[in-house]
């Protein structure tokens, strides 16, 4: 490959074995002084790299969303007409509820506020199952 058709067809080398466009080949060949190999196998690595950091945080997210539906699932609220309790949910259902039919939860709650009912939030600590009402700190 000599002259400008050599480097074009380096050019269209990256493009293909890559999906970069004409401009971020350009560059990756000129950054590795025009050496394919380097220049494929920095894209490689820095593929590779992003990758890895992308399923990293792909999993934390899973793991916090794993982590509040186990907290939603370990706090309670009580729907209390005077002294008996007329319902008793994990938030995760009552936000599971609200989100899939938000009509049905306004719904019960103005019912809930009409007919004086209260309503309270009680978490279960796992270590500890006497069931502390939230904000009673």
């Amino acid at each position: 490959m000599t002259g400008e058709w050599g480097y074009v067809e380096k050019i269209d080398i990256i493009r293909e074995r890559t999906g970069l466009d004409f401009v971020q080949a350009r560059q990756l060949l000129e950054d590795e002084n025009w050496d394919l190999l380097e220049a494929l196998t920095r894209f490689e690595q820095k593929s590779l790299e992003e990758r890895a950091e992308r399923d990293s945080k792909g999993e934390m997210v899973i793991n916090r969303l794993k982590n509040l539906i186990i907290e939603g699932n370990n706090t309670k609220f009580l729907v209390k007409s005077q002294d008996n309790t007329v319902a008793e949910l994990p938030v995760t259902v009552g936000v599971l509820g609200a989100v899939l039919a938000p009509k049905l939860a306004l719904l019960g709650a103005a019912t809930c506020l009409l007919t004086r009912c209260s309503i309270q939030l009680n978490r279960t600590d796992k270590s500890n199952d006497d069931g502390g009402e939230l904000g009673s700190d």
